[in-house]
């Protein structure tokens, strides 16, 4: 009896925080992703000092930005100038600022990425690491060596060797190793320093997106992403990817880019308002509060991929996966079905399209991570 009541509270635990997770998709967790906007007040030339909790106060945090034209509540401003990195020890805070030593715009916006997990290292170029050319580097990470579907996203970083670096960036997977490489051949040099976001984290999307002819319209190129259409609240950063050699995303882009929301769309865009190159490619990582809930005490990490997904969805956890249950938003269950050791295949060719919860059991915890169904 006592088993069968205990048995009873956690499913009513674990009901409550489905529905909880659905009143609240936006509330789960501290943003790990968040808009920066210069101001007159938090500005000094070409810098513009970030006030974030994540932020404040941490020399040893690792974090990405890509400028955004109109994030909520901006009619939209350019920024042509490449921003980087900085953290300042005398007021404590982190800021952007431009490369080139331009006062930053004012009122230009930026998405900021602050690490969740272990998903952002710094990368200082050195001999060792330099390229067979000087305007590369060789990227180094368990999660990128070997990985040609890798998701890579970079930005330059000011400390902690006090190099100002105004490069257009790009990356590109030899068949062993992910490169950053200078858009236009310029030499990378000793010492410049870089974050480098890999995959993202629990809670975030990793997509990548080729601007075909399709998809251009004069400078600007439409993303189409579940997690991105009609969300003008959508946050995320992006990165050039090159490509494979040999292929046609073999695209040189010596622009500076940036991100708007067109109404409906999200899309990546020229700041200088020139064609957009056809067939290039961009690594992107979607920050999505909804992602993940832990409940019955802290469970492993557990992945979910691909997501979105078509007819089916690989499950990974550290631990023993003993049931997995789906639910739709209105908290019914429409899916369970038993554990298959600590990965396993979730056939989701019978769910319609749309928004699911997929509650994954291990020993006694679970977490809850929101799926999206083509």
């Amino acid at each position: 009896m006592t088993h069968q009541i205990t048995l009873k509270l956690i499913e009513m635990k674990t009901l409550f925080t489905l529905l909880l997770l659905i009143l609240t998709l936006t509330g789960v967790a501290q943003d790990a992703t968040f808009v920066h906007t210069v101001t007159p007040s938090n500005t000094s030339a070409d810098l513009s000092y970030i006030d974030h909790p994540l932020l404040n106060n941490n020399p040893n945090a690792q974090l990405i930005v890509s400028h955004v034209w109109n994030p909520p509540g901006s009619s939209g401003v350019y920024n042509t100038h490449r921003t980087g990195l900085y953290y300042d020890a005398t007021e404590n805070k982190w800021g952007v600022y431009n490369e080139d030593a331009n006062n930053i715009v004012n009122g230009s916006s930026y998405f900021v990425y602050v690490e969740q997990n272990s998903e952002v290292y710094q990368h200082v170029t050195s001999l060792s690491n330099q390229g067979t050319s000087d305007a590369y580097t060789v990227l180094s990470h368990p999660d990128l060596n070997g990985n040609p579907e890798a998701q890579v996203v970079v930005s330059t970083y000011y400390n902690p060797n006090a190099s100002r670096n105004d490069k257009n960036y790009g990356t590109w997977y030899d068949g062993t190793n992910w490169n950053l490489f200078t858009e236009g051949g310029a030499t990378i040099e000793i010492g410049d320093a870089f974050m480098v976001a890999v995959n993202g984290g629990d809670l975030t999307h990793r997509y990548r997106h080729v601007a075909s002819a399709a998809s251009i319209s004069g400078n600007v190129t439409i993303i189409d992403h579940p997690a991105l259409n009609g969300n003008p609240d959508a946050r995320f950063v992006f990165m050039h990817n090159w490509g494979e050699t040999g292929t046609s995303a073999n695209v040189i882009v010596d622009k500076v880019l940036g991100v708007w929301y067109t109404g409906t769309n999200w899309s990546i865009y020229t700041e200088d308002i020139s064609a957009f190159p056809e067939d290039s490619e961009y690594d992107l990582i979607i920050f999505d509060p909804t992602l993940g809930v832990s409940e019955n005490g802290s469970l492993a990490s557990v992945s979910l991929y691909p997501n979105p997904a078509d007819t089916y969805t690989t499950i990974e956890s550290q631990e023993i996966i003993e049931e997995v249950r789906v639910y739709n938003l209105l908290g019914q269950e429409v899916l369970r079905i038993a554990g298959e050791g600590m990965k396993m295949s979730l056939d989701t060719s019978s769910l319609t399209s749309g928004t699911y919860l997929v509650n994954v059991r291990c020993e006694g915890r679970s977490k809850t991570l929101q799926l999206l169904k083509k």
